[in-house]
């Protein structure tokens, strides 16, 4: 059968088994309250399971397997001579602050052209679409030579702790020669924006302890705060007018080929996308006052520094006249290619120790590697050429998302290139409430994971 038949074929059907897939797969996923940081292993192994069973039906040979942590659902369909590996997580964000959600977070609703829900678009959205996708394409699997390997775990909004080990335990069946990463999102001009990597993290709380217990402020005067001791640090770490890390060596290490890669992918960026943002958000400037080729370089190609949390003492309505017993600040450290997590956070320990904070408890919540695909690889290439067909315009190559995914275990220690997919937009308020995807978005994803595995296929010779 010709490849341009097979497109057609699958192009007329993607769109009704999208709309199928919204309503099973979709409404199924969200119901399940998969919080991983909410730690209830009843949930999470619900969730698995629903994966598990859907990929079933579709006529996949599924394992639902574990490393010591929550469970990671593995699935196979197809015996072609080229592999694909596409991977998602079922794990989403808590919900809170729930009053400012318009629905039930844990109930697919449907307003105005849009799905809301939590996960919707991080991840269980594009779980569903890929789902759609395979349905559509199940039949041309071995005309198009291609084997499909899901792999969707249920840890990665903390951090995956386990998978680089399950992967590293079945390493030979992790290997592809290209896969589908959790995620893209459509910009404001329309145009898809594929991140070629993620940045790795480092997750860590601080904590000061003062008195044994909370005490009137009445002795304020005598009482140390561990809250203007965690806030000295803070201005420590940090330097809120320059926006530069103080911690020494902390930009050290990034590797000299990607920060080339990626200028060279930046050239062609529309900065404009960065004003909208900044104008949606109600902010006069970005830090520094950066703008344009130097703001996306600062976005895409540096390591960054930011503080998630600051807490201590009464916060409630009204007044309570304490000096709070502890404080305490979580902080989340953004790598990119070439630095080692472990001296990054080696230095950080040091520096906060060499500047008289021994007080200071650390705790590390996660850490991982940044990882990064060149923009050449055929994976990449079928994407792009797929995304320029569904959404009629040429996509938006990022050498780096902004945020944050252990795709270095696929790219470094399973050696697949990785491209992006995805149902979200620049509007899908991804960790935040009244998280949506667009219905137009996610049919238009469907179609563009249909089509990157044809023409990956196609780039490889459909052997």
């Amino acid at each position: 059968m010709d490849v341009e038949v097979i497109k057609r074929n699958v192009m007329e059907h993607a769109e009704v088994v999208a709309l199928k897939h919204v309503r099973s797969t979709l409404d199924k996923l969200v119901d399940i309250p998969t919080v991983s940081a909410w730690g209830d292993f009843h949930v999470m192994r619900e969730g698995a399971s629903s994966v598990a069973s859907i990929l079933r039906e579709l006529g996949f040979k599924v394992d639902v397997v574990s490393a010591g942590g929550y469970p990671a659902v593995l699935a196979e369909m197809g015996s072609g001579n080229s592999t694909v590996l596409i991977y998602n997580h079922y794990d989403v964000q808590p919900p809170d602050p729930l009053e400012l959600w318009d629905s039930d977070p844990f109930k697919l609703s449907e307003r105005n052209g849009k799905l809301y829900g939590r996960g919707v678009a991080d991840n269980k959205g594009n779980i569903a679409a890929r789902v759609a996708a395979m349905e559509a394409l199940a039949p041309y699997l071995d005309k198009l030579g291609l084997t499909v390997k899901f792999v969707v775990e249920g840890e990665e909004e903390i951090g995956s702790p386990t998978l680089e080990k399950l992967v590293t335990e079945r390493l030979e069946w992790f290997k592809a020669d290209g896969g589908i990463w959790e995620t893209a999102y459509v910009r404001r001009d329309g145009r898809l924006a594929i991140s070629l990597g993620f940045k790795g993290m480092i997750y860590v709380e601080l904590k000061v302890k003062g008195a044994s217990r909370d005490v009137h402020s009445g002795y304020s005067p005598l009482i140390p705060n561990p809250a203007l001791r965690i806030a000295r640090l803070l201005v420590e770490l940090k330097d809120e007018r320059s926006g530069k890390v103080l911690v020494p060596g902390f930009y050290d290490g990034v590797d000299p080929e990607f920060l080339k890669v990626g200028e060279e992918l930046l050239l062609k960026v529309d900065v404009g996308e960065l004003e909208s943002m900044k104008e949606e958000l109600g902010i006069r400037e970005f830090v520094r006052g950066l703008r344009g080729f130097e703001a996306l370089k600062a976005l895409y190609l540096s390591p960054s520094l930011n503080v998630s949390g600051l807490y201590s003492g009464y916060t409630g309505k009204g007044s309570k006249t304490i000096v709070p017993s502890e404080a305490g600040a979580k902080i989340d450290i953004r790598l990119v290619p070439g630095q080692d997590p472990r001296i990054v956070l080696g230095n950080l320990v040091n520096y906060i120790k060499l500047r008289g904070y021994d007080d200071v408890e650390i705790h590390v919540e996660s850490m991982y590697k940044s990882g990064f695909t060149k923009p050449d690889e055929d994976i990449v290439r079928a994407s792009f050429d797929a995304g320029k067909q569904v959404y009629g315009v040429e996509p938006q190559l990022l050498p780096m998302a902004a945020g944050s995914g252990p795709i270095y275990i696929f790219t470094d220690i399973a050696r697949t290139p990785m491209t992006g997919a995805g149902v979200g937009y620049y509007g899908s308020r991804v960790h935040a409430p009244n998280e949506n995807i667009r219905l137009e978005d996610f049919i238009k994803g469907v179609k563009h994971v249909a089509l990157t595995l044809i023409e990956f296929a196609v780039r490889r010779g459909i052997r």
